[in-house]
């Protein structure tokens, strides 16, 4: 089959782009096409390798650069680059001929144009953040008026969704979500890059715990600083590492200065190896306000530890087992968050026999599993597309 992955840019060494390169690499590696189209990538270098059959084109329509114009010179410059995407994005389509066009959510006000594309391919729509996210009306929760004219926008800007084929959510929350714009709506979670054969085997004498993400509120470790600080003092012999990068890094320093937890909480660049940073730890904590899948839940549970998270919008659910595999705390709750990490550090044996079965458990996201479900997908597609030929 020839398939056509379109993205804003494959530049950013994020968890995204990992998948993306994850599902590409595998279908090339099975003697499939894939073209790999960006539209705003410029001279950027590639993120991760890809396959040596993948082609990428970039169609050089980066819209990020008008942002910075004001309204009466940005709307002819948008519809300018509009045109250009149109006939850019058509022409790499009439020279592929691609069976499947797989685009996602991040393209959304794109999306009337990439459905209305002249093919005979299956329009395949991936979401890699929560539905409720996307919306500006999000943005505006706090403005009544301007809540309510964003929520306008947002159904006609996602309501051009419906033209596709299918849309493929990360979990079942997030599915439900969708359905009010689109009424094929899938959950095919993202899979674990690297699930190893062999991990470290835990003898629970350890003392860390681990935290991993981009330095955005949206992660929410400014919550897990102030939830640690409530039980540092009941488990002196525990730590905190936390790895990533962003925009709060000088919020939270100040907070951990705040509460005297230097040496007890530190901030680590992201680590090119997470899989040996997680198997050298005792469990690990998500502190998000919201997910889109939290793919660093069955990354850390299938290296043997067992996860602390907040019952977030969405997917920690999807994935943790409460009292099996780890633990929920309430969406947003800081002292029970502070509680459940309480509880993994004084019950040692019932925390290793939660990472045990966490890794049990996390074997329906290894990638053979997960990519089986996509290659089923995409036959019923094309069988589907031939049928009506």
């Amino acid at each position: 089959m020839k398939f056509i992955y379109l993205i804003k840019s494959y530049a950013m060494k994020a968890g995204v782009e990992r998948v993306m390169s994850d599902k590409m690499n595998y279908l090339a590696a099975r003697g499939h096409a894939i073209t790999l189209v960006t539209y705003e990538q410029g001279s950027h270098p590639q993120a991760f390798p890809l396959h040596e059959s993948i082609r990428h084109v970039d169609l050089g329509t980066r819209f990020f650069e008008i942002e910075k114009y004001g309204l009466v010179r940005h709307l002819p410059l948008l519809s300018r680059l509009r045109r250009v995407f149109k006939d850019r994005l058509q022409s790499i389509v009439d020279e592929v001929q691609p069976d499947v066009i797989v685009s996602t959510t991040y393209s959304a006000k794109l999306m009337d144009i990439i459905l209305s594309v002249n093919t005979h391919a299956r329009q395949v729509v991936e979401s890699h953040v929560a539905c409720f996210t996307i919306k500006k009306a999000y943005d505006y929760r706090h403005q009544f008026l301007l809540r309510h004219l964003a929520a306008l926008y947002d159904k006609w800007m996602l309501g051009k969704l419906a033209k596709a084929d299918c849309l493929i959510a990360l979990t079942e929350g997030d599915a439900q979500d969708w359905k009010q714009y689109i009424s094929e709506v899938l959950v095919i979670p993202n899979p674990v890059t690297d699930f190893r054969d062999e991990v470290k085997p835990h003898d629970g004498e350890g003392h860390r715990i681990l935290c991993v993400g981009r330095l955005h509120e949206q992660k929410g470790f400014d919550m897990l600083v102030d939830a640690f600080a409530l039980i540092s003092e009941k488990c002196p012999q525990w730590w905190v590492d936390i790895f990533g990068d962003g925009s709060q890094k000088s919020l939270l320093l100040a907070k951990i200065e705040k509460y005297h937890l230097n040496g007890r909480i530190t901030i680590h660049p992201p680590s090119p190896d997470i899989y040996t940073e997680y198997q050298n730890s005792e469990f690990l904590v998500l502190s998000s306000r919201y997910e889109g899948f939290a793919l660093v839940l069955p990354e850390a549970m299938s290296c043997g530890i067992p996860c602390v998270a907040f019952d977030c919008k969405y997917g920690p659910r999807d994935v943790i087992a409460e009292g099996e595999t780890g633990l929920l705390a309430a969406d947003g709750n800081v002292e029970d968050l502070a509680e459940k990490m309480l509880w993994m550090v004084t019950h040692k044996e019932e925390r290793l026999r939660m990472g045990r079965k966490a890794r049990e458990s996390v074997c329906r996201y290894q990638k053979d599993v997960i990519m089986q479900r996509w290659i089923d997908l995409f036959e019923t597609l094309s069988a589907s597309s031939l049928s009506k030929s």
